[in-house]
């Protein structure tokens, strides 16, 4: 037994004025596409039944279009995942294809055109929110979506996959991808924000992102230029560090913090571990910077 939702796809622009696309750039996109739901399941729901995506009639008009259908099995894991009894794997599609953004407004794609290219500062979970922030030079803008999307914007596979179903936007005269049901346009994705996409693809999956008060740290090279790291040791390891607290910053620019040989900081140090390409990274935040302190002194007995 299976539960399935139908969608469409669909995209224009001048060169598709005949409905007609070349295949070498369709068959990826549906491809990825594929893989795009298959990775997403996995995500959200780790033990529920695989998703399926079959193509149903013929190809549309209307620029060029594809009618699909997200297949899912029904298993005793899918309907334990949700606390109603009445709750059957077509919930597990609809979270997942509005998790993505391809259904309704927000999810995946509403995130990566928010932040237009740029990298969130913080992803953190309010009950049953997902909450994105992006912290500007005097400001925090925040975005709010859901848990379902939250998980998929942390997974590179599943922004790399997003990116590769946008991909045939960047060839000369495709300007639109939009997805809907029914006849009706729900979600629109322009050439313009093509880059974007691109940009979230290449970035490092999440692995862990905690905030420690209270750590100790002596400067061993502070950095009066903008944007540059300061070299820190916590008295096991050195390392370089971010410092983000703004205020912090305004002091030492105007002048109004001093730094001597062996200073120490009592600061928020947030650690952010991440999968590359080559391998695990660790990045260091100063968060806040909560006192200054003069070099150690060692205590005479």
């Amino acid at each position: 037994m299976s539960e399935s939702i139908h969608f469409s796809i669909k995209y224009d622009g001048p060169a598709l004025a005949n409905h007609q696309m070349d295949l070498r750039e369709l068959a990826p996109a549906l491809i990825a596409l594929s893989n795009l739901l298959e990775e997403a399941n996995k995500t959200a729901f780790a033990d529920a039944s695989e998703v399926r995506v079959h193509v149903q009639g013929n190809f549309k008009g209307g620029s060029f279009g594809v009618d699909l259908i997200a297949i899912q099995g029904i298993t005793q894991q899918i309907v334990s995942i949700f606390s109603g009894a009445e709750a059957t794997a077509t919930a597990n599609l609809f979270a997942i294809l509005s998790g993505l953004g391809l259904l309704g407004a927000g999810g995946l794609i509403g995130v990566i055109k928010w932040l237009k290219g740029r990298k969130p500062s913080m992803i953190r979970t309010e009950g049953d929110k997902a909450i994105f922030e992006l912290r500007l030079s005097e400001s925090i803008e925040t975005f709010e979506t859901d848990l379902v999307t939250g998980k998929l914007y942390q997974n590179r596979i599943v922004r790399q996959a997003l990116a590769k179903v946008l991909r045939p936007l960047e060839r000369e005269g495709v300007d639109i991808f939009a997805t809907g049901r029914d006849g009706k346009t729900e979600v629109v994705v322009e050439k313009a924000d093509v880059a974007s996409f691109e940009m979230a693809a290449s970035e490092a999956d999440v692995v862990s992102d905690t905030l420690s008060s209270g750590v100790l740290l002596q400067i061993e090279s502070p950095v009066f230029k903008d944007d540059n790291k300061w070299r820190f040791s916590d008295g096991a390891a050195s390392f370089f560090a971010e410092v983000a607290d703004k205020q912090f910053l305004k002091r030492v620019n105007a002048g109004e913090e001093r730094f001597g040989k062996g200073d120490v900081l009592l600061v928020d140090l947030r650690r952010i571990q991440t999968i590359t390409d080559n391998g695990l990274k660790l990045e260091y935040i100063i968060a806040k910077v909560n006192e200054h302190r003069a070099p150690l002194q060692i205590r005479l007995v």
